[in-house]
């Protein structure tokens, strides 16, 4: 510090000037021309009120809202003491996710929903919809959003039965300079995937339209610009394509970052985040900067794993209106040493414990252990139970039809394969007592058993397109991974009632996004049905889920004539009642495929660290452990060459 009693008089003028001189251009019309916004944001929370796992009924020690909503309040906080405006969004597949989803869904009508009591609590400014708010239909839905006190927004979805939404808000600041208060107008609007209608389409099919994101936001932010709005965010339910998806594409971030009069974009739907490493190789996005073009963008993460933070930059136009000069996004997480907020765990205490003891009840039993570390690898005890138990809610719905004379194959997967969600994300299951709680973990989404009349040809198109998963093996490379990291696990569908070959070493016939790129024979090979070879005209009836016959998984969709059954059939149903008496040595020894590989081939198999405990499971592929991935990882190396496992035949339940 510097004494004014001792320093010389010049330099003390020097200070004065100095002073005066800032705080008259603090002062200044320049000055009182300029303003902040802070955006912030959560996506995909699915949920995940607090950090317990409710399949293992432990605290998994992860994300949640409970524990980003202390990050909120100190950033709402900081923005209030800085001058900056703040607003709070959230973009959508927010009421899906968990057992709690479910329980309250089934056992809370006419409550407020705790995920709309949370958010009214944070005082969220908007909320956009997901894909996955539609899984427990339009009524639950409408129950659900009546409860939120903020603008729900979906720009491209017109539904009568959710008379709340709105295509846009336009939220009106106020930008204090001295004893003047400057108007501002930020507008909002959210879209979500027009493949929406066709992944729920038992929930939507003439009750809901879903148009072209683009078009539709074109339309609603030119719309907000004529409104007079100042600043235009996006709340899109999509993020930034890994691949080519074609021309329908369901991740459009870029496109619409590039969008006339956008000023930033919150995306999500992928649960991958950005700014970060999560789209280094993305040509045309700046992952360091969080920027799309000159838009900034922010993608949280899921499950509350981040919070998404855009600061734009503001100046007054000779209209009088103010405009974007500058922008930024960034992550932030919460502290680990933070503890969750008490008064959001405070508010669905009551619902979290009622949902603990609804899913601690018992519905069947386990007559062996069983796991899906080798799901991706090997025929796995886990998709064959969940396609046992589709096999039989469909034979029973058929019988006595002319349905009931056709060959009946059932469709297993899984979505714990680790992946994107990491090692924890596998099952494993002990011999003894099943709780709900397990049939949870086993079936984390709000699917219906459905089937669908096809043909042979179809079938081995569908197994095909199944077999993308993998990447194309070489012999040179023994340390290739397995799984192509861009295809989630849950794509893979194994069928039950065949006995068919995958050769990795072959490159895939279709690619991601599902067109095909080559004619004549792929992967799969020495497809069989009763020991004889399966004919292209050859008519089966498959037991599959509603989300797949809409396409989801890329798969091709089914067109409604093609469609068997739909009756009302819950997956997680379905399993409560086929484990009454299951047939856990069937359910564990069929093996409906096998590697098969034209060269001999090695490749490193990605699973949970506690699958080196069980090796001996996949024994025929001569499994090495080769330590720890730096995500945590057990990486284990499986020898392609191996003429392949054992199999038992094709399924009979």
């Amino acid at each position: 510090m510097i004494s004014l009693h001792t320093t010389h008089p010049s330099v003390v003028l020097a200070l004065y000037q100095e002073v005066t001189a800032i705080s008259a251009r603090r002062s200044s019309p320049a000055a009182r021309q300029k303003a902040r916004i802070t955006v912030l944001a959560t996506s995909d929370l699915h949920m995940q009120l607090t950090d317990f796992d409710y399949a293992r009924d432990a605290s998994r020690g992860g994300s949640s809202l409970s524990r980003l909503a202390p990050v909120i309040r100190r950033e709402k906080e900081n923005a209030v003491t800085e001058g900056r405006q703040c607003l709070l969004f959230d973009n959508g597949d927010t009421l899906q996710g968990t057992p709690l989803a479910g329980y309250v869904t089934e056992h809370c009508g006419g409550e407020i929903h705790p995920m709309a009591a949370c958010m009214n609590l944070l005082e969220y400014d908007a909320v956009g919809l997901g894909n996955h708010d539609f899984d427990y239909g339009l009524a639950a839905l409408c129950q659900a959003l009546s409860g939120f006190n903020m603008p729900v927004l979906a720009a491209n979805t017109t539904c009568p039965a959710l008379p709340m939404l709105q295509k846009s808000v336009l939220i009106r600041r106020g930008i204090r300079r001295g004893d003047a208060v400057l108007p501002l107008r930020i507008g909002v609007t959210s879209v979500i995937p027009a493949q929406t209608i066709n992944w729920n389409r038992h929930h939507l099919t003439d009750r809901a339209e879903i148009s072209d994101p683009l078009s539709a936001l074109e339309a609603e932010v030119a719309a907000l610009r004529a409104e007079g709005a100042d600043v235009v965010v996006v709340l899109a339910h999509m993020g930034i394509a890994l691949y080519d998806e074609g021309p329908k594409a369901q991740n459009q971030l870029e496109a619409v970052a590039q969008l006339p009069g956008v000023d930033a974009v919150i995306g999500g739907h992928t649960h991958l985040r950005f700014p970060g490493p999560d789209h280094a190789t993305i040509p045309g996005v700046d992952h360091t900067a969080g920027m799309i073009g000159d838009t900034p963008v922010v993608m949280p993460g899921a499950s509350g794993s981040h919070l998404g933070r855009i600061d734009l930059e503001l100046s007054m136009k000779p209209n009088s209106q103010w405009a974007v000069t500058a922008g930024s996004s960034r992550l932030l997480q919460a502290d680990p040493v933070d503890a969750p907020d008490p008064d959001v765990v405070s508010l669905i205490t009551p619902v979290h414990n009622a949902t603990r003891l609804h899913l601690n009840e018992p519905v069947g039993h386990l007559a062996a252990p069983m796991n899906s570390y080798f799901a991706l690898a090997h025929p796995s005890p886990v998709p064959s139970l969940i396609a046992a138990a589709k096999h039989q809610v469909i034979s029973r719905a058929v019988e006595g039809t002319e349905l009931a004379d056709l060959p009946l194959l059932s469709v297993g997967s899984t979505s714990a394969t680790g992946g994107f969600d990491g090692p924890g994300n596998f099952i494993s299951l002990s011999s003894g007592p099943l709780m709900r709680r397990h049939i949870a973990g086993l079936t984390p989404y709000a699917n219906q058993i459905w089937a669908v009349r096809t043909r042979g040809a179809r079938v081995i198109d569908w197994l095909e397109r199944s077999a993308l998963i993998f990447s194309t093996l070489t012999p040179e490379n023994p340390d290739q991974p397995l799984i192509d990291v861009n295809i989630p696990g849950f794509r893979f569908d194994s069928i039950y009632g065949l006995t068919y070959d995958i050769d990795p070493s072959k490159p895939p016939a279709y690619d991601p996004s599902g067109r095909r790129l080559y004619d004549g024979p792929g992967r799969i090979s020495r497809v069989r049905w009763q020991g004889e070879p399966l004919e292209p005209d050859q008519e089966f009836l498959v037991a599959t889920t509603d989300h797949r016959t809409g396409g989801g998984g890329a798969l091709k969709p089914f067109a409604d004539e093609d469609i068997a059954f739909r009756g009302h059939a819950p997956m997680d149903e379905g399993l409560v009642e086929y484990l009454r008496k299951p047939d856990c040595r069937q359910v564990r020894e069929t093996r409906p495929w096998r590697f098969r590989c034209a060269t001999a081939c090695s490749a490193i198999l990605l699973t949970a660290p506690d699958a080196l405990q069980h090796l001996e499971e996949i024994s025929a592929l001569s499994p090495e452990n080769c330590g720890l991935s730096p995500e945590g990882f057990a990486q284990v190396r499986l020898h392609l060459s191996h003429p392949g496992l054992r199999r038992t035949g094709p399924l009979h339940i």
